[in-house]
């Protein structure tokens, strides 16, 4: 298996990174399955086409870039090329039984199903269809490699892991093609939004540098699984977490406004909210594993504890996962915490397809924020790993959290910004707290 290093490349200036044409970011699967989750919540059985809708398109996009990059065109090359790549990228393992006309697809150890179990345990029963992004890869995968005008494939779910059942498995079927698919995210969306006079990336932290080195260095299991230290992570197409997101809550605002009820208008936020504590819980984890890796201790010793200096460590660690070029730009430790980032992958997904907006549209932005928020303030860095338990106690027992898009390049400025304060009204005792 190869390293991600040998497919993963930084796109100049913003701190985003790609494989082939195509955005992507490390993600965990305990963020990836509380976003998919809150989708369920909002939209019910519609979610699922959702979010399977999404896995489509940026994994049609995905295959299809490393497919005409490498000029691979047979229907079994391009079958065992996602196969590959599905693993490389930590998703797990996927096996193709298939045929121009149908077929099936088992999955083992994948992201989503079977990290619903490593999350919650083995008596966890998720009582709806679980695993929507390997349905819509496998489905990607066969349509690219069995075109036909008549149509692509869908994929069903029949067994998840997740749900109770011994194996995952998926049916393909062809179905009638009455959409485009989706082209996915590209590395020039970002290039035509940043624009030719944009200033160049500063110069990252050697501690930055030195995560992306980490990074780059993951290879998966024989298993199609990357672990950092606890955690599960991967490298998911950016197009699919932003698709997911904005036509949740496209859907949820048109309902809502057809509907004429104005309690509901208030649903959409919400999910965004669940959206943003989901990326918190997900990049609080994954930043402090990053943070307390032995390669990371071992090149530069103990944490500051001067807090500016550890918040500019931790920034250049976050910059290391394809959310952007983070910059602290302020922070008066245990009151506020800002940070401005030239884009984002969901900035640049939001522009590409739906242009400018007035609204707060950056949720992961602002998960990421606060999870370094609290990992300045609240985390005693040791040198020997991070309680598994750690955010569940800040959670409970935490300041609350106030956060705001205080600048956005999707409504005209010139980077995004988000501040994130700290009240200890309703928790007076969090002010002394501290996990490890």
């Amino acid at each position: 298996m190869m390293n991600l290093g040998t497919i993963l490349r930084p796109v100049p200036a913003v701190g985003l990174f790609a494989v082939s044409d195509q955005l992507v970011y490390g993600a965990t699967h305990l963020e990836s399955i509380l976003v998919e989750q809150a989708v369920w919540d909002a939209l019910g059985s519609e979610g699922w086409a959702v979010r399977r809708q999404a896995a489509f398109d940026a994994s049609f996009a995905l295959i299809g870039a490393i497919a005409r990059r490498l000029g691979i065109e047979g229907d079994r090359e391009i079958v065992d090329l996602a196969t590959e790549l599905f693993a490389t990228l930590g998703l797990g393992q996927i096996r193709f039984d298939i045929s121009a006309t149908g077929g099936e697809v088992i999955g083992s150890d994948l992201l989503f199903g079977a990290g619903y179990r490593e999350r919650y345990g083995d008596k966890a029963r998720m009582r709806h269809l679980a695993d929507a992004f390997a349905a819509g890869f496998a489905a990607a995968a066969a349509s690219i490699a069995y075109p036909s005008d008549w149509g692509s494939f869908e994929a069903d779910e029949a067994r998840c892991v997740a749900r109770g059942d011994g194996m995952c498995m998926f049916t393909l079927s062809r179905r009638p093609l009455t959409f485009r698919p989706g082209d996915g995210l590209s590395r020039l969306d970002a290039e035509q939004l940043i624009g030719p006079d944009s200033p160049p990336e500063s110069d990252p932290l050697p501690v930055g540098l030195s995560t992306r080195d980490l990074v780059a260095s993951c290879v998966a299991s024989d298993r199609g699984m990357i672990r950092i230290s606890e955690v599960r992570f991967a490298l998911l197409p950016a197009s699919y977490r932003a698709q997911l997101t904005y036509d949740t809550v496209h859907l949820m605002e048109k309902r809502n406004s057809s509907a004429g009820q104005a309690p509901g208008a208030r649903l959409a936020p919400l999910f965004l909210d669940l959206t943003r504590e989901a990326t918190r819980a997900g990049m609080f984890h994954l930043i402090a594993n990053l943070y307390e890796s032995a390669p990371l201790r071992d090149t530069f010793g103990p944490p500051p504890s001067d807090p500016h200096e550890l918040a500019e460590q931790l920034a250049a660690v976050a910059s290391a996962l394809g959310w952007g070029a983070i910059s602290v730009v302020e922070l008066v430790p245990g009151e506020t915490l800002v940070l401005s980032v030239p884009l984002t992958p969901e900035a640049v997904y939001y522009a590409a397809r739906h242009g400018g907006t007035p609204t707060s549209r950056l949720p992961g932005l602002q998960g990421l924020a606060e999870a370094l928020a609290l990992l300045i303030n609240f985390v005693k860095f040791g040198g020997d790993g991070m309680a598994p338990d750690a955010y569940a106690r800040l959670a409970m027992n935490g300041p609350e959290l106030r956060t705001q898009e205080t600048r956005s390049i999707l409504s005209g400025d010139r980077e995004c910004e988000v501040a994130v304060s700290l009240s200890f009204d309703s928790r007076p005792q969090a002010r002394g707290l501290v996990v490890r």
